[in-house]
């Protein structure tokens, strides 16, 4: 079974472009958000829907299965996202951020703008404008998606009434929500973009497992390149491999050398300070997975966490650049838990910001350390949210596995929670229920591994 930190590729990035209809060059965002959103679903629907206890049922889906209808919904979903969200919409819903329905005198750019603007006040969390969309979703993709699929690729007939199919496509609408409101506050905004950079980082990454030049026999391992000699080296100290990358950048792409610099100087920072890394050959795939599911949440408080996206980006680069320049391979795990990382990350230092721009420090002096308030201080993981309106949740203590129901936490940070992440926080006992009256920092649960 995999780790929870492991997400399956029920479509690769190589397959995605092959089935898009698309150059390279002509794949923007909202393909991107699309291409995330399919592999995204695939997991949730094999990991918390199709259980075990599911597997005599008529919409059980193997792994082939699960990716064809995953791609057929992001499939539909884009055209629906295109024709009603950034094109000319002919739904009759509150569309204008008044809530009054769009008329015909808004056109070319004023038009868009209109358009935009519905999917950011959705982001922004309007309740409104979530319902109008949640509405649109279920009737012109999820269930039109479902039943064609199930009556044409295995040939069952469900009505559109039918329970279980019901619990399926509500499941997937909660899905493909929480996956809008989170992944969509960098890509659906600008959703025509150029995407050309993502795509080409992840085919940089994939590229070499199709291949069979340097993959020969599955049971003997890769076979070595006619470089590998350049690769027997005892020691080089890991900041000068930092700045041969750097100046390799520096002639393949000069414009991204500020950011990227940037980026370098912190996984430096992070190797040499708290990794103990200072020869290239004693990197671990486990060095590059801390520096950015945790480390990162505490470089980035109080600052815009759509920054944090570049530096992504940069370690995807080295990460393929040390494989060819030093054999060191890391592309397969790192993969794995890229678009986790890429995604929960920006999630959880937005919830800390959050939180940290609502911190009520006089309630904090008043009650910390007071011995007439029952306390404790530790990580605890989310197990379940239970109402976003009184801000209720389940916590788990993550090392003495004690369970703590009904928790208060009164934020808004609590909106951008999710189940698994850990909370590094002090709660503190009020009229015989607990509630947080201090958190230290947010972790996304992918950074589990490195919380003692």
């Amino acid at each position: 079974m995999l780790s929870e930190r492991f997400q399956k590729t029920f479509i690769s990035v190589r397959e995605f472009i092959e089935s898009w209809d698309k150059e390279i060059y002509e794949l923007n965002h909202l393909d991107f958000f699309i291409y995330l959103l399919i592999n995204h679903v695939g997991n949730r629907l094999d990991r918390q829907f199709f259980t075990p206890d599911r597997q005599n049922s008529p919409l059980f889906l193997d792994f082939e299965n699960l990716g064809t209808l995953c791609f057929n919904l992001g499939d539909s979903l884009e055209y629906f996202l295109q024709d009603h969200c950034f094109g000319s919409c002919s739904l009759n819903c509150p569309l204008d951020m008044d809530n009054t329905v769009h008329s015909e005198r808004y056109e070319g750019n004023d038009w868009m703008r209109r358009r935009i603007d519905l999917l950011q006040s959705f982001l922004n969390g309007s309740m409104v404008k979530e319902q109008c969309l949640r509405v649109d979703i279920m009737n012109h993709v999820i269930l039109e998606t479902l039943v064609q699929f199930y009556s044409e690729e295995l040939g069952v007939d469900f009505g559109e009434d039918d329970v279980e199919m019901v619990e399926l496509a509500e499941f997937i609408e909660n899905v493909i929500i929480d996956f809008i409101r989170l992944e969509g506050q960098g890509l659906l905004q600008r959703p025509f973009d150029s995407a050309m950079d993502y795509f080409e980082e992840l085919l940089d990454i994939d590229e070499d497992y199709a291949g069979e030049d340097e993959w020969q026999n599955e049971g003997e391992g890769w076979t070595a390149s006619p470089n590998e000699d350049s690769w027997q080296q005892s020691f080089e100290e890991i900041s000068r491999t930092l700045e041969k990358f750097l100046e390799d950048y520096q002639i393949q792409s000069p414009d991204s050398l500020s950011w990227m610099t940037q980026d370098v100087r912190l996984f430096q920072k992070y190797l040499m300070e708290i990794g103990g890394v200072y020869d290239i050959y004693d990197l671990k795939d486990e060095h590059i997975l801390e520096f950015l599911a945790f480390w990162l949440v505490k470089e980035y408080v109080m600052e815009d966490e759509a920054q944090v996206q570049h530096v992504f980006r940069t370690m995807a680069r080295l990460v393929t650049w040390m494989y060819n320049n030093y054999g060191l391979d890391f592309r397969r795990p790192f993969l794995e838990y890229y678009e986790q990382v890429k995604r929960e990350v920006p999630r959880v230092i937005r919830a800390l910001n959050t939180y940290l721009n609502e911190y009520n420090i006089f309630n904090v002096m008043l009650n910390r350390d007071n011995p007439e308030v029952e306390q404790i201080s530790g990580f605890f993981e989310v197990k379940q949210l239970h109402s976003r309106i009184h801000k209720i949740m389940d916590l788990a203590d993550v090392h003495f596995f004690a369970e703590l129901k009904q928790v208060q936490f009164d934020s808004s940070a609590f909106l951008n929670l999710r189940p698994g992440d850990i909370l590094h926080a002090t709660l503190m006992k009020q009229e015989g229920h607990w509630e947080v009256l201090e958190i230290h920092y947010i972790y996304p649960n992918i950074a589990r591994t490195f919380i003692h």
